[in-house]
């Protein structure tokens, strides 16, 4: 196929000179150009023919960012919209495919932020999240409600770009070309289970960053561009850290707070709800994610963050920040403080006789779901010290996954005593939330 060089003219409803590459990507090649006619700076996106299997699927593929690139060209803040396009059916046996955009000059979201790191002075999270992630938010909910999907929303595909007035920076979403369409009636709607989605989708993955449906050959749904979005902002977060290889459906799940202790217990849960398994666990919209990191901006405590209350006259509570590595609680005394935070496991360890008469008081494990819009238990248990008995129990409560002692199932709604050297193990998949004093037991 004969590519684009510097200087070459370039005839579409406007005439463009070619001034040189600035993109190479497995679908197609970007150029910087400009309008013979007014001087205008353009991006020119040549497609790569030899990338696709057939020139019908080129064409396919070209109608698509077209369609898709010209639905959010309305979208009112900056952006790169669709100037023109073109299929060049001179050459009859090898016809080309053109797009041309509004030119933007910046740097990809990665490189932006090693730079943000080593600069003297780097942006906070707070400032991030204003400058980049607030603005992404709005561009990608306009693009939701104007039926497209992009299924490729990561580090590499989002610009950053320096304003040379004001030196402030704006975020600049790109290359729609593996994105979708679907009807935007159904956006408000639940997302099905992933085993229960009908159609099949094309594998297009960044590794770190793709959601559970996609690599499952399943069609894409405005929730993968919402999973998507939570793995960036994890990334942001954790200094550069990007999702393992998961092998299991909880791997993900990503939990900031794992890597970094400083982040808000808001915004660990934000990047949470975004990256849950199933789509329809995640926000549904990104105005909804918008909402929730207002919430964090504005210092405010609610939606993600509430407990169910608890009558308790001496309560404290202990972010659980770590579900990778098993740790006992009998060296944790000293964590057992207002504001500390308590790490456990994939699979909580409770060895009795580390208990002390010190920790006189019910301790209860809770994790956390929304259940049409309520805050409630997902998976509970309770532990309590008796003082007639000079003793601890432990309560299966409502948890939804085993738990045992010795390595028997607890029997539901009953306190069973936990004698010396006795290992509880509860198991789940996301052993995360709080531990609150609650009160202590009359056995």
């Amino acid at each position: 196929m004969s590519t684009l060089k510097p200087k070459d003219k370039l005839q579409l409803k406007n005439k463009y000179e070619i001034i040189e590459v600035i993109g190479d990507g497995g679908f197609g090649t970007v150029f910087s150009a400009k309008n013979t006619k007014n001087g205008e700076l353009v991006a020119v996106k040549q497609f790569k023919r030899e990338a696709f299997s057939s020139t019908a699927e080129c064409r396919m593929y070209w109608e698509r960012e077209v369609k898709l690139t010209e639905a959010v060209t309305g979208y009112p803040g900056k952006h790169m919209g669709l100037i023109d396009s073109k299929e060049d059916k001179s050459d009859r046996s090898n016809p080309k495919f053109y797009i041309v955009l509004n030119f933007v000059k910046g740097i990809t979201l990665k490189s932006w932020f090693n730079d943000n790191l080593r600069s003297a002075k780097p942006l906070g999270v707070d400032e991030i999240i204003k400058k980049i992630f607030l603005p992404l938010c709005d561009y990608m909910d306009f693009a939701h409600r104007r039926g497209g999907i992009h299924r490729d929303f990561t580090f590499n595909n989002i610009l950053i770009v320096t304003d040379q007035m004001t030196q402030d920076i704006y975020p600049i979403t790109i290359d729609w070309g593996g994105g979708r369409s679907f009807d935007p009636s159904t956006l408000e709607k639940e997302a099905p289970l992933i085993d229960e989605m009908e159609g099949s989708g094309t594998v297009i993955i960044t590794p770190g960053f793709f959601a559970p449906e996609i690599i499952m050959q399943k069609p894409p749904l405005p929730q993968t561009d919402i999973y998507m979005y939570g793995a960036v902002l994890f990334y942001a977060l954790t200094n550069g850290y990007t999702r393992v290889k998961p092998t299991i459906s909880s791997d993900y799940i990503l939990h900031p707070q794992d890597y970094n202790m400083n982040v808000s217990d808001t915004l660990n849960d934000v990047v949470e709800k975004c990256t849950e398994y199933e789509p329809k666990d995640r926000f549904r919209t990104f105005a909804d994610i918008k909402t929730s990191l207002e919430q964090h901006l504005s210092g405010e405590i609610g939606g993600l963050d509430r407990l169910p209350s608890i009558e308790t006259g001496n309560s404290f509570i202990l972010r659980i920040a770590n579900n990778n590595a098993i740790i006992q609680l009998n060296p944790l005394e000293i964590a057992l403080e207002d504001g500390k935070n308590l790490r456990i496991g994939r699979e909580l360890m409770i060895e009795s006789a580390a208990w002390k008469e010190s920790y006189k008081g019910v301790f209860r494990g809770i994790t956390r779901c929304k259940i049409n819009d309520e805050d409630r238990p997902r998976e509970q248990f309770f532990i309590g010290y008796s003082k007639k008995q000079n003793i601890f129990y432990i309560h299966e409560g409502r948890n939804s996954n085993p738990t045992s002692l010795n390595g028997e199932r607890l029997p539901p709604n009953q306190w069973v005593p936990l004698q010396a050297n006795a290992q509880v193990s509860v198991s789940s998949t996301t052993v995360r939330g709080s531990f609150e004093l609650i009160s202590v037991l009359d056995l």
